[in-house]
């Protein structure tokens, strides 16, 4: 039997999804979902400000009607669009021989949450990333142990405050008053170091339709969040102004794609649009599409070279703006240099399998419900 229900919002690029999920089994799990397609983010901005409380209004109704009972509490999932990471490393020293408590590190944390800008971010999660006791001893787990310093590599994750006022406002507008943010990245992280038990640093790349997202995640915070305003939707635009293509039909041509073939000439991808066959050659296309993926991934390489730390890092391909094409990986191993996965939910053979933002989501959520 179900518990009480409780509800994850993702704000996704191009899509908002909202998730029902209950705790049962000692899990967290996902009961059932709704989504509705929106235009998304660039820039930190939302794209059409204006539509976002109706549509907003249309997926909370459309779930309220489905499991009909009303909805009056929602975790936000903040995109790395409208976040930052700030890394601090803080140091406590004790006069004797000391036996680390739980108020010892949340001290360590409070005392030192202090951000130079915080009239336009605030803090929604503090993690570590490691901490060292006496002879250089680190560790994730000090509670108990008696040391004399007690060292904390800290990462704080911000969310704009602009983005918090504009969804909070408009929840209250769709009648949700009472709502908790999460960060999306690193929910993500978590799900994907746990999945393929990493213990060293990793890189998280999530490519949506019109924003990418790349986090570092270390220990059991982020060292590094960034994103980039490009996405899966740029390759259809290449495609479409390439091959004269109409948005929707380059779309539909863009599922078509398999890298990895060797082709002549004279060979088509092909789709049936509104009774008409559209034809795109193979060779072209595939080199648009390649074109565009060796940037992506050429801007995430660059990201990651800012830091020696990062120079060995594995890379963790998730997203469905690139991760569906047979070859990416191939593509982002030479342009970086770097080894890189695909990250996909397990046990999901369907098209969603690699929308990991929902799966990171519900993963946090797990502490806060």
């Amino acid at each position: 039997m179900l518990n009480k229900l409780n509800y994850i919002l993702d704000i996704g690029s191009s899509k908002l999804t909202l998730l029902a999920i209950s705790r049962f089994a000692g899990k967290v799990h996902i009961v059932t979902k709704e989504d509705i397609l929106y235009d998304g983010y660039m820039d930190g901005e939302f794209l059409s400000l204006d539509d976002l409380a109706d549509t907003l209004s249309q997926l909370i109704g459309k779930m309220s009607n489905k499991l009909r009972k009303p909805i009056t509490k929602i975790l936000v999932g903040a995109p790395s669009e409208f976040c930052k990471c700030v890394c601090k490393r803080i140091s406590r020293s004790f006069v004797d021989l000391h036996k680390i408590s739980q108020n010892d590190i949340l001290d360590l944390y409070n005392v030192n949450a202090d951000f130079g800008d915080s009239e336009e971010y605030s803090v929604i999660n503090y993690s570590p990333m490691q901490f060292i006791l006496d002879d250089n001893l680190k560790t994730l787990s000090p509670l108990g142990k008696k040391t004399r310093t007690l060292t904390l590599d800290a990462s704080y994750i911000l969310v704009n405050k602009s983005f918090l006022n504009i969804i909070t406002e408009n929840l209250k507008t769709a009648g949700v008053n009472n709502f908790e943010f999460l960060s999306t990245a690193l929910g993500q992280a978590m799900v994907c170091a746990k999945q393929f038990d990493v213990k060293r640093p990793i890189a998280v790349v999530d490519v949506g339709h019109i924003s990418t997202s790349i986090c570092v995640y270390k220990g059991e915070g982020l060292a590094f969040l960034s994103t980039l305003p490009i996405g899966g939707g740029h390759i259809s635009s290449d495609i479409m102004q390439i091959l004269g293509l109409s948005f929707k039909d380059s779309e539909l041509i863009k599922r078509k794609v398999i890298l990895t073939i060797e082709t002549n000439k004279n060979e088509y991808y092909e789709i049936c649009s509104k009774g008409s066959l559209i034809k795109a050659p193979i060779n072209i296309t595939n080199q648009i599409v390649k074109s565009r993926i060796e940037i992506i991934a050429k801007s995430i390489g660059d990201m990651l070279s800012i830091d020696d730390v990062f120079k060995d890092i594995d890379i963790y391909l998730t997203g469905d703006g690139i991760a569906n094409f047979k070859g990416v990986k191939n593509i982002f191993k030479d342009v970086t240099g770097l080894d890189v996965y695909e990250f996909k939910n397990q046990f999901d053979t369907t098209l969603d399998k690699f929308q990991t933002s929902q799966t990171g989501l519900v993963e946090l959520s797990q502490v806060v419900i």
